[in-house]
């Protein structure tokens, strides 16, 4: 109003104050909206006269709650001012005398729209200079004050929906381009680039390019009628940009309203942010900066400034730390800081940030405001697999002091600061789900952390118990697809403390019950784990499960395929004789077909209508393991078979829907087992129904392709399986099926061979002489004679069949072993030595044990052949040993042995290679017999790596090798190519080995493989003359104690056991500590039976006339073992012990004085109850009239007051005063001197520390 003056403003004010007493609701829906234009229109002409305030303190006079609720936008406009410092709309509340959080709670969904109404703005809106938009900031801060946390939840929920990171990822660079540019323009011209195109010479034309170039810019502004398909062109365009842009627009819209959100929290109230920082925290990191690139494009620096304010309301987290966790974690997700902060190295900065955590939170855990801000930095740590790792080639091999990997340094902080904040795992406010989800993911992605994960992990999943809910377990259930076993077991462990008894199942808890009958430890202990959690939460077998269980097939661990393919067919099988159990059968069949479609992958690239490569189909990769699992599930639900209709629709799947023919070998053979199972189970009872279906497929036309090959050989298998159950009346069709699966034997595929082997057993006994007499020759003679490979291999599969069908009988009437034998000693024709090494080998394998006495027979031939003229006699010679050897009993290896070992020692380089070659087939043993062969057959083989003929060095080589193929743990499996270097050239690759076996963590059972591999590097680790070699050494022997089987390392100890007894004479006391550690490890895991001498010995060498050094040696290694063997053996020696430390020879006194200066450490407090036994001895010591006896009785004293100065003061005080007043000046002194020490130990203080307050009092007197 120009030219107002105060009477009329103050008339006008008045006004508006008797209006809103006599009608609030009417006024103000009249006015409202016109104040707000208003104040955005124009500040008041005459300031002085009054203020915005003012009038709407007036307008509001008489207002109640409803008609607040509705002013609350306008009241908070930047024209309104505060009120001595409170918000506007907060005193009109107290004037009218409204309560403003029981506002909140009868109006918090208007109040909630207005926010989110007035933030839904176009992207493009300046936030700076919007009043609405500063406005509804204002509003949602005063919300969040009056509404507390019950308000930040709601508008957090909302940001949390607002921000889409999968839509943020989404946007491209050209849809950011589209968005940027007028809705009326098109950021891409059609029709320019059609015309472009159709004139485009060939490549390389730069002269024509510029051309076109100049005339488009000289035609940019002269605009031309288009023809109807350029128009065409141009909607569709237009309609195409159109959608991108209200893309890119709905995202940024989101992305800007949920940071506004998370500023407005803040700035409403820093103790309701701290309690929401979870909350706010998984809207800015888990959403919006997930959101990547995008998110940094769209909101440029509002992620940022929103991260920088949430740090102030980080409690607990030290303020020097606070910035630089802030930038650490945006700088690990990609996004742009401050350049300052780019100066310091991204490793150095996450080094020194998780330092300074760690060391705080060691002695006060965060709260958990500080801990939701700093974890974020943790995650992407670990996302990241720590920054700044060492390559390994440039550290050097003998580098003792090589620096360490400060990747794996971080992660090892990032599971330490975990678990110092494990303890509040009952705190819903803290992060748990996210803290199990980077416990899961650190240890499945570094074994080395492993132990102290699971620590954690249990702690923290026990602290939840009672508190946790559906996310949490949800994590936990999800960390049971694991590849790793070890983590699927902790997830297990973890679980057992959740309640899931509101879940009618769980799929993964029910695949991990699949491991079990597998015969693989970890999988049976997961197995039982699963069970036990199975039962104890009241699951039930339901049809859904089985559902459920289907898309593991799939998981890429071999594992979790194995117990998905069992759980299926348990879960089929505990549902059997429920009602609709044919139902269930059918429904899982299909699942389990439909599954197999949906594998089978193209792998020829899609084409489009013009004949250009569809973008994705190409390079596609086949997931024929998946196809394997659907086979092995099939092969487990093919006996629970219900009706004979399922049966044909399972033949019908494998044969006229080509499975048998598919591209896979691996899938055809495990469909073709799982057929033949089917036909083995139900052929008794359906056999009239199946036999057609196969006979059908068998008399149809061959279409020539390699997959209906491949089908009509399968067909013949199952024939030959569903032929054993044809009646006793029917033997025409048997000998029918006879001649079929014969005649299939020379087909070129070993799964075919074998499978057709297995046929003929049972039905040879079905044969009649004549027939079977028939058949033997025929197979024989193809095996021996046929000119192709396959149709030898084939008729040694037979004749295995054939034999084992009629039993060994058979061998005797038809001469095979003397025909063999001929066979194999045939110098001019390689087809017959081949032949008869297939025989022998397919008769091994199928006969078994019955067939060993004729193996051990043909043991010197087969030597001789592995060193045959022919490269294919030699390896089916290699072969052979292998299939032998693997079914071979421990007698067997006992009888095999000498003759093996012995041709070691001939002169003739042939005979001695075909001996190494035998041992080195023995690696595919049983593992009893092979721990039983090994500590004997390795050291040999070793031996001859060094032989001057190359041929022979060249195959120790390979049968060490073949020794490291068939290690199953998988730590040692990585560094199998370490240690067989080491062990071909000891010398100078013997250190590099040790410091590979160093800095490997073991968390899986050492095998017989790897010790037989092992031991012998740290024989000769322990012979070397450097203290380093053998103190690395000494360490991985106690280390792989506690992970290896006694039984495998049982035999090695006569040898291991003399050379740590070395290590623990040398003069270097870090190495005799390591031997001495490594002893005690071996005792305390072998127990004492092992080492019947051993104390005795340790005891001897203390009261032997022996260096200082060796009765040091012998002390320490005798109390490590002591502790290994238990309190019992150190009862039972200790008086042995006080009575030798007062023998009448010094050089014993010294020994035992030694001995309890070590015995404290190594038992700590177990060792208090002896103190009253050896404190005399000790104190006499400080008086004894030899010098070194004297000294070791003063470190066994100190020693005895640093170990137990606070657990056992009451009986360490009284001596040491007593002995203070004792007649010999010795004992007083030391006693004065232990005495102090005491007391600086009870009071927490060190000699040094006290020395040095001393030293700053008498400098502030000075």
């Amino acid at each position: 109003m120009p030219g107002a003056t105060l009477e009329t403003v103050r008339a006008a004010i008045d006004a508006l104050a008797t209006m809103s007493r006599t009608d609030a609701t009417r006024l103000w829906r009249i006015v409202g909206e016109t104040l707000f234009t208003e104040m955005d229109r124009s500040a008041p002409v005459a300031p002085t006269l009054c203020t915005w305030a003012d009038v709407l303190h007036a307008a509001l006079t008489g207002a109640g709650a409803a008609e607040l609720a509705a002013a609350a936008l306008t009241c908070h406009h930047p024209q309104a001012l505060h009120v001595g410092g409170t918000s506007l709309w907060i005193s009109l509340m107290q004037r009218a005398g409204v309560d403003p959080a029981e506002l909140w709670h009868a109006h918090s969904y208007e109040l909630e729209q207005a926010v989110m109404q007035a933030l839904d703005t176009d992207a493009s809106t300046n936030t700076s200079t919007s009043t609405t938009w500063r406005a509804a900031e204002a509003l949602a801060a005063d919300l969040v004050l009056v509404g507390g946390n019950g308000a930040a939840q709601r508008l957090l929920d909302q940001a949390h929906t607002d921000i889409d990171p999968e839509a943020l990822r989404a946007i491209c660079a050209e849809d950011i381009a589209v968005w940027r540019t007028p809705a009326d323009q098109l950021f891409f011209d059609p029709v320019a680039a059609s015309a472009s195109d159709a004139r485009r010479p060939p490549k390389g034309d730069d002269a024509w390019v510029e051309e076109v170039q100049r005339a488009v810019a000289l035609r940019k502004n002269t605009p031309r009628k288009l023809s109807p398909a350029e128009q065409l062109l141009v909607t569709r365009r237009r309609e195409v940009e159109s959608a991108m842009r209200q893309r890119v627009e709905q995202a940024a819209r989101g992305l800007r309203r949920g940071l506004a959100i998370v500023r407005a929290a803040v700035a409403g109230s820093a103790s309701v942010a701290a309690a929401n920082m979870l909350t706010l925290m998984r809207v800015v990191v888990d959403r919006a900066v997930r959101g990547g690139s995008t998110s940094a494009t769209l909101a440029g620096d509002a992620i940022v400034d929103a991260l920088m304010e949430l740090v102030t309301c980080a409690d607990g987290l030290d303020p020097v730390l606070r910035a630089p966790v802030a930038m650490g974690l945006l700088r690990a997700r990609g996004f742009a800081v401050p350049a300052a902060w780019e100066q310091e190295p991204m490793a150095a900065l996450a080094s020194r940030v998780l330092y300074r955590l760690r060391a705080g939170c060691e002695r006060t855990p965060l709260a958990a405001a500080g801990f939701n801000f700093v974890l974020p930095l943790m995650q992407a740590t670990a996302d990241a697999g720590g920054w700044g790792g060492l390559a390994a080639s440039r550290v050097a091999a003998d580098d003792e002091y090589a620096p360490t990997d400060p990747a794996a340094e971080q992660l090892a902080l990032v599971v330490d600061i975990l678990g110092f904040h494990a303890h509040f795992g009952f705190d819903e406010a803290m992060p748990r789900r996210e803290m199990l989800q980077l416990l899961i993911q650190l240890m499945a992605m570094r074994p080395t952390l492993l132990a102290a994960s699971r620590a954690c992990l249990e702690q923290l999943a026990s602290e939840m118990e009672g508190s946790d809910g559906p996310a949490e377990r949800a994590v936990l259930d999800g960390g049971l697809a694991q590849a790793d076993s070890a983590v699927r077991g902790a997830c297990l462990a973890a679980l057992d403390f959740a309640d899931m008894t509101d879940a009618p199942f769980s799929a993964a808890v029910w695949v991990n019950m699949g491991g079990r009958g597998t015969e693989s430890v970890p999988l049976e202990e997961n197995g039982e784990l699963a069970a036990t959690l199975w039962e104890d939460n009241g699951m039930e077998v339901q049809p859904a499960l089985i559902t459920a269980v289907v898309p593991f097939l799939r998981s890429e661990a071999s594992e979790l395929r194995t117990c998905a393919a069992r759980a299926i067919g348990a879960a089929v099988e505990a549902l059997a004789g429920e009602p609709n159990y044919d139902q269930l059968i059918d429904t899982v069949l299909s699942e389990l077909k439909a599954a197999y479609a949906s594998w089978l992958v193209r792998l020829e690239p899609d084409y489009d209508e013009f004949g250009i490569v569809v973008p994705g189909t190409q390079h596609r990769t086949d997931i024929a393991y998946a196809r394997v699992a659907v086979a092995d599930a099939l092969y487990h639900v093919a006996p629970l078979l219900a009706t004979s209709a399922q049966a044909q629709a399972l033949v019908r799947f494998l044969v006229d829907d080509g499975v048998l023919g598919e591209r896979a070998e691996t899938v055809r053979a495990r469909m073709l087992d799982a057929g033949a199972r089917a036909v083995e189970s139900h052929g008794a009872a359906w056999a009239g129904e199946l036999m057609p279906l196969l006979e059908r497929e068998l008399a149809a036309r061959d279409r020539g392709t390699t997959a209906d090959d491949h089908v009509r050989e399968g067909v013949v298998v199952l024939l030959g399986r569903l032929a054993q159950h044809l009646p006793p009346s029917d033997d025409a069709r048997v000998e029918a099926a006879v001649d079929r699966l014969l005649a299939a034997l020379s087909t070129p595929s070993e799964s075919v061979q074998s499978a057709v082997g297995q046929c003929l057993a049972p039905l040879a006994r079905r044969l009649s002489d004549a027939k079977l007499a028939s058949a033997v020759e025929h197979v024989m003679s193809e095996t021996l004679s046929a000119e192709r490979y396959a149709a030898r291999r084939g008729g040694a599969y037979g004749l295995a069949g054939l034999i084992k069908g009629r039993g060994l009988a058979a061998l005797k009437r038809f001469s095979v072993v003397d025909r063999l034998r001929e066979a194999s000693e045939d110098r001019k024709d390689m087809r017959q030595r081949e032949g008869a090494l297939f025989a022998y080998e397919t008769l091994a394998a199928a006969m078994g044990r019955l067939f060993e006495p004729y193996v051990i027979q043909f043991v010197p031939t087969l030597l001789a052949l592995f060193g045959d003229p022919s490269a294919d006699v030699r390896d089916a010679a290699q072969e052979t040993a292998r299939v032998i050897m693997a079914g071979i009993s421990g007698h067997g290896v006992k009888l095999l042995l000498p003759a093996a070992l012995h041709g070691l020692d001939d002169s003739q380089w042939r005979t001695k290679k075909g001996s190494v070659e035998m041992l080195g087939a023995m690696a595919y043993c049983a593992p009893k017999q092979l721990s039983m062969a090994l500590p004997s057959v390795v050291p040999r083989i070793i031996e001859v790596l060094t032989d001057t003929h190359g041929q022979v060095a060249e195959t120790a080589r390979r049968a060490l090798l073949r020794f490291g193929e068939v290690i199953h743990n998988p730590e040692i499996q990585d560094v199998v190519p370490t240690l067989l270097a080491a062990l071909d050239d000891p010398a100078s690759k013997t250190d590099a080995a040790l410091r590979t076996l160093l800095f490997t963590a073991f968390v899986h059972y050492i095998d017989a493989p790897s010790l037989a591999l092992v031991v012998p590097i740290l024989q000769r680790g322990m012979r070397a003359r450097a203290a380093k070699t053998k103190r690395n050494a000494a360490q991985i022997m106690g280390s792989m104690a506690t992970l290896t089987d006694p039984a495998d390392l049982a035999p090695y100890l006569p040898s291991l056991v003399p050379l740590l007894r070395t290590v623990l004479v040398d003069p270097v006391p870090e190495a005799r500590a390591t031997a001495a550690k490594a002893l005690g490890s071996l005792v305390q895991r072998l127990r004492e039976e092992r080492f019947p001498t051993l104390v005795a010995d340790l005891v001897a060498v203390l009261k032997s006339d022996a260096s200082g050094v060796d009765r040091a040696g012998a002390a320490q290694g005798l109390s490590e073992v002591l502790s290994g063997i238990g309190l019992s053996r150190l009862e039972g020696l200790l008086p042995e012990i006080t009575a030798n430390c007062s023998s009448a020879r010094a050089p014993v006194r010294e020994g035992f004085m030694m001995l309890l200066i070590y015995l404290p450490t190594t038992f700590a407090e177990e060792f208090q109850p002896f103190l009253s036994h050896v404190l005399p001895s000790v104190l006499a010591g400080l008086a004894d009239e030899n010098e070194q006896v004297r000294a070791a009785a003063l470190r066994a004293g100190r020693i005895l007051v640093a170990s137990f100065a606070r657990s056992a003061v009451d009986q360490l005080l009284p001596e040491l005063l007593a002995s203070m007043h004792h007649e010999a000046w010795r004992i007083r002194h030391s006693s004065i001197e232990l005495l102090g020490e005491l007391i600086y130990r009870v009071a927490g203080l060190t000699g040094s520390q006290a020395e040095r307050e001393r030293e700053a009092l008498r400098a502030s007197f000075a």
